[in-house]
């Protein structure tokens, strides 16, 4: 192994936030040298005037934050819908026996539904089930398991209802309601006046960007070193894929920044774990990503085990020390990469992290070290000590295999100085895995199975009911598309949108369907409010959670001028006690598509083949509140929009809910028609689905959440020939 003499001319490589490694141990000493001489440079431009966020003792939490994963709030092993509670044990239980035990959480409340009424980010959370008290108590569960718990704050969101103060104002104060210890954002740095919030209040936050996010913010004319002060931890998508690891940066220039390395969308994570462990860095882990799965395939699991448990023990005394030196040369440097962490303050206490990028096992020789008599080596993947070889001038060689694709951590200590607290458990956890290499493991993870959570027959009749249009039915080619959020890219990520019933798997777009549409009934227009107000008249109906049922109503009932407007604010469940009263039930995806597209002519729009704003309300992309004063409009304002069966107010009014899949993490509910509500600005709201074949995913959570100022719905009700099918869901039949 060649290590050349110094030179002026080399040059570093710099990415979005990393350095490239050297190519070669040749070029170690002056990339480490320009390296070095970069960092000086940049910690000489840090502020110290203002109160750094690392030295603050509530917040030293962030340095130890190695494995965060990131949940939907609405994610059924985290919320129970059925029992209207949070079930943290369930989902520590579950998280645990794939991955082990984590540090911090991000839960998710809005996003994707964010946009879908005029909430904005503050409301969503107001409308959580329990309100203050219930996210409360869901903290205070993670903080009783030693977790710290984090919200999020999407940037994106500025055309939702205006906010009465600025978030810099808001957020820091709801997240003190709620206790929770820090506020992550999809923007690359928070804004100071964050910071300075969070302090004037008494609940200093960590917070954590989006180093690698293309959201920037002009009013940061600062240098990274500064922004870092209160930007304490972040997240970012890194170059793994490289064959030489690149180096993090910002750890490079503040070491006791935290850096979770992030790649929602990918399956296999291997690299990306790899990167981390390289850089001494944690792990952001998404699994349930805005109500799509993507869970962590079994080898990556028990690495992330393994790796998080090596880097929790040793912790910040070694992987924030200054003395970091990332890439030592590696006898086997073609395909092993090594970081060499010495403690900040005991000497010749040190631990390298060693990864194997090549796809054969590193057999042999790996590093040769300093060394001393008295000084002791421990292998930690394997849980033994290493006794070190070829021990000569003051150097030994240390040797030891690497699997492929696989990883190693050495451990050097004098023998007379304290250990790590829980290195002797470390070391029998390690030990005890060992023995099941990473290769033997699955590297995938099946797709989870959806389906619709309910398929139910109304009482059929003969005759056409009052206020129903009978619809012949036919065969019918059904297609449609889904518009969730997916990663970007050309190919398809499979997973995303629902699965049909006739389908194998989740996909956002579906291959056409032939099936037969059994004659129906379905209502002229959407459920009214006066229709809505005879129904709770008759029953009494009172919803078991009551937020938000019917908020724009007064005094139990609605306003005079909305009694021929579509019904608003009421959940799926709502919606379903109305339908069995009325002896009827919601109708079925395919079946409103089949009446909107005009069955066989596949238009659309109901009216035709080209987009006429005259058939629709006029678009609303105001930032008032919907109610009072911004309502949908009356439900026959628009004859010229109605179906040529008959059908009216099916498109650009209020969405319709139709049907509801769920798998073993998620429910989500297919809506229809779109609304005449626009967020003013922002492509990450949830998007319009006016076409006759698109529709929405509505992720549902619990009906506090779930009640939208812009849904409604419509019923159908079978005949003798829709209910012997089933209410249409006869998928079997020739």
């Amino acid at each position: 192994m060649l290590v050349k003499a110094h030179s002026e001319d080399y040059n570093l490589k710099h990415r979005t936030h990393q350095v490239e490694g050297p190519s070669s141990p040749k070029d170690y000493l002056d990339w480490s040298s320009k390296l070095n001489k970069w960092c000086r440079e940049q910690q000489e431009k840090k502020n110290t005037h203002i109160t750094s966020g690392y030295d603050v003792p509530n917040l030293k939490w962030a340095q130890t934050s190695y494995l965060q994963p990131h949940v939907m709030a609405h994610d059924m092993f985290l919320f129970d819908p059925k029992a209207n509670k949070y079930t943290v044990d369930r989902y520590l239980s579950d998280a645990e026996e794939r991955f082990g035990t984590f540090d911090s959480i991000v839960i998710w409340p809005s996003f994707p539904n964010l946009g879908c009424d005029s909430r904005n980010t503050e409301d969503y959370f107001r409308c959580l089930p329990g309100g203050t008290l219930g996210i409360r108590s869901l903290v205070e569960e993670f903080h009783a398991k030693g977790i710290k718990v984090i919200f999020p704050v999407l940037s994106s969101d500025s055309g939702t209802r205006e906010p009465q103060a600025s978030w810099s104002y808001i957020l820091p104060r709801l997240f003190k309601e709620y206790n929770v210890d820090g506020m992550s954002s999809d923007f690359d740095a928070f804004t100071q006046d964050y910071w300075m919030n969070s302090l004037a209040i008494g609940h200093p936050l960590v917070f954590q960007s989006n180093a690698t996010t293309k959201n920037t913010d002009s009013k940061l004319d600062m240098s990274e070193a500064e922004i870092m002060q209160w930007n304490t931890m972040d997240m970012a998508k890194y170059d793994t894929n490289l064959r030489i690891p690149t180096v993090v940066s910002r750890k490079l220039i503040e070491p006791r920044h935290m850096t979770h390395s992030s790649n929602k969308w990918c399956r296999n994570k291997t690299t990306m774990i790899q990167h981390a462990f390289f850089n001494g860095i944690g792990i952001e882990l998404w699994e349930n990503v805005f109500g799509t799965w993507n869970q962590i395939a079994p080898r990556d699991g028990e690495a992330i085990r393994r790796t998080s448990s090596i880097l929790r023990c040793f912790g910040p005394d070694f992987f924030a020390s200054p003395e970091w030196e990332p890439h030592c040369p590696c006898v086997r440097w073609e395909t092993v990469f090594a970081s060499k962490f010495p403690h900040y303050k005991i000497p010749d206490q040190t631990v390298w992290t060693f990864i194997n990028k090549g796809p054969v096992v590193a057999t042999g020789h790996q590093i040769v070290v300093n060394y001393h008599i008295g000084i002791q080596f421990y292998d930690i993947w394997r849980g033994v000590e290493l006794f070190p070889t070829n021990i000569v001038d003051g150097l030994a060689t240390l040797t030891f295999d690497i699997e492929a694709h696989g990883y190693g951590c050495i451990f050097a200590t004098p023998d007379v100085a304290m250990l790590p607290e829980g290195f002797e458990v470390l070391l029998k956890f390690m030990s005890g895995h060992c023995h099941t290499p990473l290769y033997r493991l699955p590297l995938a993870s099946a797709i989870l199975w959806q389906e619709l959570d309910e398929t139910v027959t109304s009482v059929h009749s003969t005759e056409t009911p009052c206020g129903m249009v009978r619809i012949e039915g036919d065969t019918y080619e059904f297609v449609v598309q889904g518009l969730e959020a997916h990663a970007k890219g050309t190919c398809e990520f499979a997973g995303i949108d629902i699965k049909y019933p006739w389908e194998f798997q989740p996909s956002r777009i579906h291959a056409p369907y032939q099936m037969k549409i059994q004659p129906f009934y379905m209502d002229a227009y959407p459920v009214t409010e006066s229709q809505f107000k005879e129904f709770l008249d008759a029953t009494n109906y009172k919803p078991v959670d009551p937020t938000n049922f019917l908020k724009h109503w007064v005094g139990g009932c609605y306003p005079t001028y909305r009694a021929n407007k579509p019904v608003t604010h009421v959940s799926m469940e709502d919606a379903r006690a109305y339908a069995t009263w009325a002896g009827k039930r919601l109708p079925h995806e395919w079946e409103w598509q089949y009446v909107a597209q005009a069955g066989k002519e596949y238009r659309t729009y109901p009216w035709g083949n080209t987009w006429d704003d005259s058939m629709v309300p006029e678009s609303y992309t105001g930032r008032e509140r919907l109610y009072p004063d911004h309502p949908p409009a009356d439900v026959d304002a628009f004859p010229g929009g109605r179906s040529p069966f008959g059908v009216y107010d099916l498109i650009g009014n209020v969405w319709q809910w139709t049907d509801v899949y769920q798998d073993e993490h998620s429910r989500a509910a297919i809506i229809r028609g779109g609304s005449y509500y626009k967020p003013s600005s922002g492509e990450n709201y949830f998007p319009q689905a006016y076409r006759s074949d698109q529709h929405g995913k509505y992720l549902l959570m619990s009906p506090s959440v779930d009640r939208c100022a812009t849904i409604g719905f419509r019923c159908v009700k079978d005949t003798e020939e829709s209910a012997a099918a089933f209410g249409n869901c006869a998928f079997l039949e020739d």
